[in-house]
């Protein structure tokens, strides 16, 4: 055997070894190792592929070497498309590697592997193979029609993977520039290499990519040992992006849909990878499905803004972050839309909100809610020049009901005339609880006359409707006092007139309705009243 030719075998040998190695510390490392299993298979198919030509070149008659050239085959054709695998892995765009573009990318060198190992068939690779004499013996060969096909893809395959990478690198930090130039060494050198190997400017004829897949291997162990090549950090932005809990959507200047996050997919409806490229206006065609979501008016995102909206389909509250996205020199290029979903503040919100207003007991308004709502009220009715009548009223003898038969009935005879009372309420109707069992009502667009006739109403309901507690009746009255409110700031004034009313009514047995209007009124037999 030439000396040479062994030397160059001994190299393969290297080779190959440092390729399995490089699959090994892959497999090891594996947890903090980014797209680990892609790289143990691109190490393992240029081992095959490495040292099959190391055996074909040690190989002395044509079957051999036709045999060892076949077996490279079981490793070659797959080594450019896992290579541009890694890359898509590598600069976090990975969710294009659909497992139906991943079937797709490996259809061609499937087919490459089954034709080469039955090209004494039909000879679509290999029109003709012979033996050439150099200085060792070496598989000469025609090609066929499929050996430009597989030659273009792969070319294909580790072109379009550098270009990404040449992309990225504008991108990224300079931390990160050695590593992404150990990927496109990884890339390119071979592709070189192998070009020139087919254009015939190799000496010796002999196929150099093996032997360059040793430099490149010892490039990724450089880059592993020095630069934590593939760890977390060169992709973290990727990573993030997608397992974001907001939704975000990338736009470009002319409002086409250039990329979106997982989040994002799972609230817009028709949001998928056949979005891409296409005008956002697509996506509000559903804004009529009331299970679409519900966005505003693209023209109202070109600045940065923020808007707050509520999905009743999901009972959920979102927020949109429109930002602009600019380059260095301050020119705007797109927009991005953040979707956050703020439905437990909001709700958190209304829980405080809610606190603050509403009595926790009956669940209508607490006293100084009561006092708010109705000074809006009177203000808006004094705008339309409509009176508005003030309600008070207690229930009898509470006491005696809580020292009878306990707090708890207490509470419960309380809850239950405030369900009689909402039966009886007007859409417009304020109605609070003042203290303990005494409550009050603001009542719209209504006279003094009418507001006694409903406080009537209210007291034969409550009357007519006893508390039943196991079995137990427990009969419960109720007193009223009735007031008009003149002006907003009299409010205090029409309370202390109600409240005479009221006292009026329980001075003079209870159960009753009496109205203040300069006098005390009783509203059953319309008799002046001195108390």
């Amino acid at each position: 055997m030439n000396s040479q030719i062994f030397i160059y075998i001994v190299f393969l040998a290297v080779s190959g070894v440092l390729s399995l190695f490089i699959g090994v510390f892959a497999f090891i490392r594996r947890k903090n190792f980014f797209g680990s299993k892609t790289f143990i298979l691109i190490s393992l198919f240029s081992s095959i592929y490495t040292f099959g030509h190391a055996f074909e070149l040690s190989s002395q008659s044509l079957s051999m070497i036709v045999f060892w050239t076949y077996f490279q085959y079981l490793g070659l054709p797959y080594i450019a498309p896992l290579s541009l695998i890694l890359v898509t892995q590598y600069i976090g765009a990975e969710k294009y590697m659909t497992k139906k573009n991943v079937i797709t990318a490996f259809s061609i060198p499937v087919l490459t592997t089954l034709i080469v190992l039955t090209n004494h068939f039909h000879h679509l690779f290999y029109q003709t193979i012979y033996l050439k004499q150099g200085i060792a013996p070496l598989l000469g060969f025609v090609l066929g029609p499929w050996y430009i096909v597989h030659g273009s893809y792969t070319f294909a395959c580790l072109l379009v993977g550098g270009i990404l990478l040449l992309h990225y690198w504008k991108q990224t930090k300079s931390t990160y520039w050695k590593q992404t130039l150990v990927m496109l060494l990884g890339l390119y050198l071979p592709m070189i290499s192998s070009f020139l190997y087919l254009i015939g400017l190799v000496p010796f004829s002999i196929d150099p990519v093996p032997v360059v897949l040793s430099v490149t291997s010892a490039l990724y162990i450089w880059a592993f040992l020095s630069t934590n090549l593939f760890d977390l950090a060169p992709i973290a932005r990727g990573l993030i992006f997608d397992s974001m809990r907001d939704g975000v959507v990338v736009l470009d200047q002319s409002k086409r849909i250039i990329d979106f996050n997982y989040a994002a997919t799972s609230l817009i409806k028709k949001l998928d990878n056949t979005m891409i490229g296409k005008k956002m206006e697509l996506l509000w065609e559903n804004n009529h499905d009331s299970s679409a979501f519900p966005f505003p008016e693209l023209d109202s995102m070109d600045h940065e803004s923020e808007f707050e909206l509520e999905w009743h389909e999901r009972n959920h509250y979102y927020q949109l972050r429109s930002s602009p996205i600019k380059k260095k020199s301050g020119d705007v290029v797109g927009n991005t839309i953040v979707i956050l979903d703020v439905t437990e503040q909001r709700r958190l919100q209304n829980r405080l909100e809610r606190l603050a207003y509403i009595d926790q007991l009956t669940n209508i308004l607490n006293r100084s809610a009561f006092l708010e709502e109705s000074i809006k009220l009177v203000e808006e009715m004094r705008k339309k020049d409509q009176t508005v009548v003030l309600i008070l009223f207690d229930i009898d003898h509470f006491k005696q009901i809580n020292d009878t038969y306990g707090h708890h009935i207490g509470d419960e005879a309380i809850r239950h005339v405030v369900r009689i009372c909402k039966q009886l309420l007007q859409p417009n109707d304020l109605f609070g609880r003042y203290g303990g069992e005494e409550f009050v009502l603001c009542l719209p667009s209504m006279t003094l006359e009418e507001a006694g006739e409903y406080a009537d109403m209210m007291r034969k309901s409550i009357e007519n409707e006893p508390l039943v507690i196991n079995n137990e009746i427990i009969p419960i009255t109720a007193s009223f006092g009735v007031a008009k409110v003149i002006e907003e700031n009299m409010m205090t004034s029409a309370l202390n007139s109600a409240d005479k009313a009221l006292y009026a009514s329980k001075r003079t047995g209870r159960n009753s309705v009496y109205i203040e209007n300069g006098k005390l009124i009783d509203y059953k037999t319309r008799n002046a009243v001195h108390v």
